[in-house]
C-alpha cells in the first residue's frame, strides 16, 4: 500500500467570517425594540378630554330629557363573546334641540353594590341632533359585564348634555 499525500487546496482568499451575531438574534432585537417603542408612543398619547362640564342652562334643560322603554338582551358574537344591549327611548319634551347626550351608567349586583360604570354617548356629537318635541330610539352595547352583575337595567348619571 502506497501512502498518497492528500492535495490540499490553497486559495488566496482571506478566510470566511461569519457575522459577529447571528440573523435570529438581531431580527429578535429589532423586534423587542419595536415592541418597547410603540407601546412608549402609546402610553405618551395625550389622554381624552373630558367631556365639559354641563352648563347651568343645559343642567336647567335635563328635566325635558325623558330615557324610557328599557329592553335588555343578549347575543353571542363570533368570537364567542356575549354582547349586551340596553335599547330605549330618548324623548326631548322642551323647545330646544339636544346636540349632544352622554351617560354614565352603574351597573349593580344582587347586594346593591356597584359592579361598573360606563359612559356612553345616547345622542352623539355627530350625529343629527334630537329636536325639540323628538323621541328616538337608542342602542347600548357592551361587551364584558361583570359576572356579578344582577341583570337589571342600569341607572343612568348625567355626564355631559350640550343644547342649542
Amino acid at each position: 500500500m502506497s501512502e498518497e499525500p492528500i492535495p490540499v487546496e490553497t486559495s488566496d482568499a482571506a478566510p470566511e467570517r461569519k457575522p459577529f451575531l447571528p440573523v435570529p438574534i438581531l431580527v429578535g432585537v429589532v423586534f423587542v425594540l419595536l415592541v418597547l417603542a410603540g407601546l412608549f408612543w402609546i402610553s405618551r398619547r395625550p389622554k381624552a378630554a373630558p367631556p365639559p362640564v354641563p352648563s347651568a342652562e343645559s343642567l336647567a334643560y335635563l328635566p325635558q330629557i325623558g330615557l324610557s322603554d328599557f329592553q335588555m338582551s343578549a347575543a353571542d358574537n363570533m368570537l364567542g363573546a356575549n354582547l349586551i344591549y340596553l335599547d330605549g327611548k330618548v324623548a326631548n319634551n322642551g323647545s330646544k334641540a339636544v346636540r349632544h347626550l352622554r351617560v354614565r351608567l352603574y351597573f349593580y349586583d344582587s347586594m346593591s353594590q356597584v359592579v361598573l360604570k360606563e359612559e356612553q354617548d345616547i345622542v352623539r356629537p355627530n350625529a343629527a341632533p334630537l329636536g325639540a318635541g323628538e323621541t328616538r330610539d337608542f342602542q347600548l352595547r357592551f361587551e364584558r359585564l361583570p359576572t356579578s352583575w344582577n341583570f337589571q337595567p342600569p341607572q343612568f348619571q348625567l355626564v355631559a348634555l350640550q343644547i342649542e
